[in-house]
């Protein structure tokens, strides 16, 4: 077995997740639940519910329950992601939560005053200020200088990394936006929003697919002779095998690989906009 999301070697009794979709059912290994634990400890509206790395489906509660409970991490969980339900129903739009980093104490702020960068605790047993921004507690005044400028500036570069991630991982619709996954089948897409049709391959509207100068725009000529023309796609992703052998000959597989490539394509884009030095420091600091 292998990790689907590192290529990490599973042996048999290692700790693990399975993906339940069974068209995926592939393997999440012990170093990466870990790492999606601590990612969804520190933005829990962001980062749950805990998402295979392969399909993008929810991971089953119970195996990730099971592997918080044997990691005496349950509390922590629950602690994290129970103000996310009641959430749901008592916040109004301009309201969102504030939790502390170090404890379960959390406060309601309004959206439309200034931006809420810091926390002072008011639990009895905790007190401690914290940044929202990397969740480290904060020192004194100058700690506080010190993360008021650099925080801020490393969240817009986060923000822009999660978003490379999310692209990445999914394709939408060219019209509203509609976000998803391509089930089995060809390149073909209808959006079940607004009833579009697109590639899912190139991402463009059918009547903004490339054909010949002649050909009237459709998929059938969008799809016609791809080998030889770029910027045509053909039908199946399995057929890019064909040309490219480093693609997979499995219709799930080469969809895995697909958003893989184009998660690569765009953190690499992000890469070149905040450079080696700025990503090395976001690693150490978040």
């Amino acid at each position: 077995m292998t990790c689907s999301t590192c290529e990490a070697i599973i042996n048999d009794g290692d700790t693990k997740l399975t993906c339940t979709n069974k068209k995926c059912s592939k393997f999440t290994c012990n170093a990466c639940i870990n790492l999606m634990f601590e990612i969804m400890f520190g933005q829990p509206a962001l980062n749950y519910p805990l998402l295979c790395g392969a399909c993008q489906n929810s991971f089953d509660i119970i195996q990730v329950d099971q592997i918080l409970v044997k990691q005496e991490r349950y509390e922590q969980f629950i602690a994290c992601v129970l103000p996310l339900f009641w959430s749901k129903d008592c916040l109004e739009e301009n309201e969102k939560l504030a939790q502390c980093p170090f404890c379960p104490y959390i406060e309601i702020h309004t959206t439309d005053a200034c931006p809420l960068y810091f926390l002072t605790c008011q639990h009895p047993s905790c007190g401690k200020r914290s940044c929202l921004i990397c969740l480290h507690a904060i020192q004194d005044d100058n700690d506080e200088s010190k993360h008021r400028s650099q925080c801020i500036e490393f969240h817009s570069y986060k923000e822009m990394i999660e978003k490379a991630i999310e692209s990445g991982s999914q394709q939408h619709c060219p019209h509203c936006q509609l976000t998803g996954i391509k089930d089995d089948g060809c390149t073909h897409m209808i959006c079940e929003r607004c009833g579009l049709s697109w590639c899912y391959l190139c991402g463009m509207k059918e009547e903004d697919c490339l054909v010949d100068d002649d050909a009237e725009p459709s998929f059938s000529a969008h799809n016609q002779d791809w080998k030889q023309h770029e910027g045509r796609c053909p039908m199946s992703l399995i057929s890019i095998h064909e040309l490219d052998q480093r693609w997979p000959q499995d219709d799930q597989d080469c969809l895995e690989y697909f958003h893989r490539y184009r998660t690569l394509c765009q953190l690499y884009d992000v890469l070149k906009i905040i450079g080696e030095d700025k990503l090395d420091e976001l690693n150490y600091t978040f």
